[in-house]
């Protein structure tokens, strides 16, 4: 099993993401150590933030699953170099705009590096279980 993946800049194509991100800490055996669901749902933010709100032209949206001894780091890369900005004070009674509120609620932290091909990373370090 992989630990890159590229995937369609499709929204359907978030389940397919999820399920790698928990077939691979599992076949790795890190679902001990790294929790799951946190690791599924920031990933899924990253993904559709990526196809949502990126210039990807149709290009596909790589998502890296880096397991290193004090964090889980999941990287999305897509070709636009614009970084992510979160809204301040979104409305709570929206059905978006709360994603990287979330992201960071459950990262231990997060970020945006630029690409040597243009377009950028972004990143989020997922804390090991208690």
């Amino acid at each position: 099993m992989q630990p890159t993946v590229a995937y369609p800049p499709r929204e359907d194509a978030a389940g397919l993401m999820r399920r790698h991100v928990a077939s691979f800490l599992t076949w790795r055996g890190l679902h001990h150590r790294f929790p799951t669901q946190d690791a599924q749902l920031v990933a899924t933010e990253l993904f559709t933030n990526a196809v949502r709100h990126a210039r990807h032209h149709g290009h596909p949206i790589t998502v890296v699953l880096g397991p290193r001894e004090d964090a889980l780091r999941i990287e999305v890369h897509d070709p636009d170099p614009t970084p992510p900005v979160p809204r301040l004070n979104p409305d709570p009674e929206a059905t978006s705009g709360h994603g990287l509120l979330l992201v960071a609620s459950l990262a231990r932290r997060w970020g945006t590096t630029p690409a040597p091909d243009g377009g950028k990373t972004v990143f989020a370090e997922i804390p090991p279980l208690p």
